[in-house]
């Protein structure tokens, strides 16, 4: 009921509105009297027309007459009103039609006794509500005029004293019923008034800076948008006073305060009528300049510079010298307001790094005049650096690059993420820091020699800053990290999806040497952390990002992490589960899922992988990545990774005593585990004890674990296989891609690495882009080169259709992942064996013609 009843009302006041002429809908006061002749307008239209039945009911046939025709009169007011745009004449019909109403009616149905004659006090009333105090005395007398002349018109066909009291008795109701509806209306039209006072106020503060009286942040910003919106060209200036904290540090902030209304003054002296100024926050102003390009903004710009440079303080002190620096950047349409605003801070900052007192444009090269000091108290000083302040700027980029990659290094990194800190803090957009570094960096230089690694730094400096944005900063940290600064990223979706974004670009190999087979397939591992955060300082948004490294890290291959929490949460939760970990294994949190493996020949589900999880007590369910790094560090992988074998054999002997298929069982082996010099015996005493056949057991190991101790693990596989294991090498593509050691190591299969299977196919088969052409190339030579040393093939990560059908044109011969099953409880595996052992695929599928595939 509510809702209908607010419908109708937005319908009245929607078409009141179209009465009301734009130039009398800004000022509440003329507003609220234009509204009021239209509001007595459609009461007078739907009341005069029932008067004038009863008039007619009557038999009086003129007075009724009269009133419509009175009525279709003040129903004209609006139209008026819409037509002239004046109040004025509007509002003087209508009440000149109530007045003209009345007294023609009381004066032909009997003069000043009339029922009617007491209705004439409706005309100074409503002129009160329409017109004010004004208007309603002026009707008021008009009213009394006409009550004189019905009395004095028909004094002779009545009883004088009974007309005189007739006469008196309307005077009065009259002017007591107007006088109280003036003081009324006086007393609610001084409260509006105040009201409306009070509310320009707040608008004036809502859009004015209090202490410069320039546009603030939030209002210049919508000024900003307001241009963008209606596609217009325009140029931001992005300016800031040099050297301010030491105005305010030497001479108090009072004298800083007293600085930035001068230099708002006098920016405004100098740019266009038509041009939009404000201060940005602190000592930043910006400046939106109209349909104005980047070559005239620059100019404009140093016109402005000139003229700080040119401007005194007196009110400080003659001493004080105040320069800018100033960025410029065009708007770019499609790009939004916080992305020209950035590259306009980047022009600002580049003009402050070298040297100050500058006009830089985005992309553009700083062209420097006279550097300056600081502004002393003394004053003689003032330009003692200028000749250092030039050299600054010769040496910038030496010293700010790394000499290798040519990234920034990392002392300018560091100022840089400083800056973007405080930015972030002004606008409130997050900021995201991503640590990336080159797995097993110190390996790559061992294997292809110094050379080879300058080389990979130098490409992956390359591939990063083709990743990333033309304003994100991209710095070499130190040895194999580099670290990303990326400006309103939103939120940590949007990070994540950046990071993808680099590890995508790493996909193919990179030649090193002049043989064909010295190829090394480069992984990242990319902690990432956002501000703000609930601990803000830089230092320990780097200690984040270390820290969601150190967990990427640990995972093998490309792998990506996010900081969790403040500073020292991820650090106090590290602590919590590594003496968790210590009972774990005891009070039974640990437990086993187990994904489904795929025959892609036969469509059958031919095996399983065992997937360990925590259920721990306060965080809940935990997945390997957090823990299993932690379990390497503490030992606690050996007893972990023995209780993970003798469950999963118990399983499959389960599983085989109910009657179900002998399917295989993977178990992966940690480094740990492998260097253990009694790891053979123990699992063949683990299988031995279950009573299951050895050939149902696959030990998988990740391709770096392998090649820290080649020659020591050849022997342990050898005894693994010659005992009728089988072996998997997981991970397959993403180490070294030297194709000699799968010649020597006594293995089984190879497990394709899920970032090869991800790029598989396209949602239009028809149109395959490069890199789907080259990740179906790099997928069919591995398969290639498997079969040809009789191994098969296991692809994981198989999500889509797209992947399924490309694989199995490939000649793949197993797979696993989300798009046959998620890792499943041991139950649901049995229940799948029983009921659903074959996946369902209509007929063979060339790649891109999927429309028949179905699971059941």
């Amino acid at each position: 009921m509510r809702t209908d009843k607010a419908d109708w009302g937005d319908r009245y006041l929607a078409a009141m509105r179209w009465a009301i002429p734009p130039a009398l809908r800004n000022e509440g006061a003329l507003l609220t009297r234009a509204q009021n002749v239209v509001n007595a307008a459609i009461i007078a239209g739907l009341f005069g027309p029932l008067y004038a039945l009863a008039y007619l009911w009557l038999g009086f046939d003129m007075a009724a007459n009269e009133t419509m025709l009175c009525c279709l009169v003040m129903l004209s007011a609006p139209l008026v009103l819409r037509c002239t745009g004046s109040i004025l004449i509007a509002r003087e019909l209508f009440l000149s039609a109530i007045l003209f109403n009345f007294t023609w009616l009381s004066y032909h149905l009997g003069g000043i006794t009339a029922p009617t004659a007491t209705w004439l006090l409706t005309a100074p009333v409503v002129a009160m509500f329409l017109g004010g105090v004004r208007s309603a005395l002026c009707w008021l007398a008009l009213s009394c005029a006409a009550l004189v002349a019905l009395y004095a018109g028909k004094a002779g066909d009545q009883n004088w004293q009974l007309s005189a009291l007739h006469l008196l008795c309307c005077l009065g109701l009259l002017i007591v019923v107007t006088v109280f509806v003036l003081l009324f209306e006086l007393t609610k039209t001084q409260g509006f008034v105040h009201l409306e006072q009070a509310l320009r106020t707040i608008n004036e503060l809502a859009i004015r800076d209090e202490l410069t009286g320039t546009h603030n942040r939030r209002h210049l910003i919508r000024l900003i948008e307001r241009a963008s919106e209606r596609g217009h060209r325009f140029s931001l200036c992005l300016l800031d006073i040099d050297f301010f904290k030491h105005i305010n540090d030497t001479w108090g902030h009072s004298a800083g305060d007293a600085v930035l209304r001068a230099f708002a003054q006098s920016v405004q002296s100098q740019v266009r009528p038509g041009d939009t100024f404000g201060r940005y926050g602190g000592e930043e102003f910006l400046l939106m300049l109209p349909d104005t390009g980047a070559a005239s903004a620059i100019t404009l710009a140093e016109r402005v510079r000139l003229g700080i440079e040119q401007m005194r303080c007196d009110d400080v002190g003659p001493d004080v010298v105040v320069t800018v620096s100033i960025g410029v950047a065009q708007f770019r349409p499609g790009e939004t307001i916080s992305q020209a605003i950035g590259r306009a801070d980047e022009a600002l900052y580049q003009a402050k790094s070298a040297g100050r007192n500058r006009v830089a444009c985005h992309g553009d090269t700083v062209v420097p005049p006279p550097a300056i000091a600081p502004p002393s108290a003394a004053g003689s000083d003032a330009h003692t650096m200028c000749a250092e302040g030039a050299q600054r700027a010769r040496l910038f980029e030496d010293a700010h690059a790394d000499l290798l990659t040519g990234l920034m290094n990392r002392r300018l990194l560091r100022e840089r993420l400083q800056h973007a800190m405080h930015r972030a803090d002004r606008g409130s957009r997050p900021l995201a820091l991503l640590l990336i570094n080159i797995n097993k960096f110190r390996e790559i230089n061992e294997a292809f020699g110094v050379a080879a690694g300058d080389a990979v730094l130098v490409h992956a400096g390359t591939q990063l800053r083709g990743a990333l944005r033309e304003g994100d900063a991209v710095a070499r940290w130190g040895g194999d990290e580099f670290i990303a600064v990326l400006e309103d990223v939103g939120d940590e979706l949007a990070a994540r999806q950046v990071a993808t974004k680099i590890i995508e670009r790493f996909a193919a190999p990179l030649p090193l040497g002049n043989s064909a087979q010295r190829n090394c397939f480069i992984t990242l591992s990319i902690g990432i952390a956002l501000y703000p955060g609930a601990d803000s300082s830089l230092d320990a948004l780097l200690r984040r990002a270390e820290q969601a490294l150190g967990r990427a890290r640990t995972n093998g291959g490309h792998s990506i992490d996010m900081a969790r929490g403040a500073g020292t949460g991820p650090q106090d939760e590290r602590l919590a589960l590594k003496d968790g970990l210590r009972t774990a294994l005891a009070e039974n949190q640990l437990l086993l899922e187990y994904q489904p493996q795929v025959d892609l020949a036969t469509r059958r589900v031919i095996g399983v992988e065992t997937l360990i999880r925590w259920q721990h007590p306060q965080f809940g369910r935990i997945e390997p990545a957090r823990f299993i790094g932690l379990a390497e560090e503490t030992g606690l992988i050996v007893p972990i990774g023995d209780w993970v074998l003798r469950s999963a054999c118990a399983q499959h002997r389960a599983w085989v005593d109910a009657g179900l298929p002998a399917i295989k069982i993977a178990v992966n082996l940690s480094a740990r585990q492998l260097k253990d010099p009694d790891l053979v015996t123990r699992i063949l005493q683990l299988v031995a004890q279950a009573g299951i056949s050895p050939r149902c057991l696959d030990l998988e190991i990740t391709e770096g674990v392998l090649m820290d101790d080649l020659a020591r693990n050849r022997r342990t596989l050898a005894a693994l296989r010659a005992a009728g294991l089988q072996v998997s090498i997981d991970d397959f593509g993403t180490g070294y891609s030297s194709l000699n050691y799968l010649s020597e190591l006594p293995i089984d299969i190879l497990k394709m690495d899920g970032q090869f299977v991800r790029r598989l196919g396209a949602p239009d088969s028809d149109k395959h882009d490069e890199r789907t052409t080259r990740a179906l190339a790099i997928a069919g030579a591995i398969v290639t080169i498997a079969h040809k040393l009789e191994l098969k093939v296991i692809a994981e990560a198989v999500e889509t259709e797209v992947q399924y059908a490309a694989l199995a044109q490939l000649g793949c011969d197993q797979a696993q992942g989300f798009l046959f099953h998620r890792p499943m409880h041991p139950d649901a595996v049995a229940a799948l064996l029983v009921a659903r052992p074959r996946l369902v695929v209509e007929r063979d599928l060339p790649i891109g013609d999927l429309t028949a595939f179905r699971l059941p």
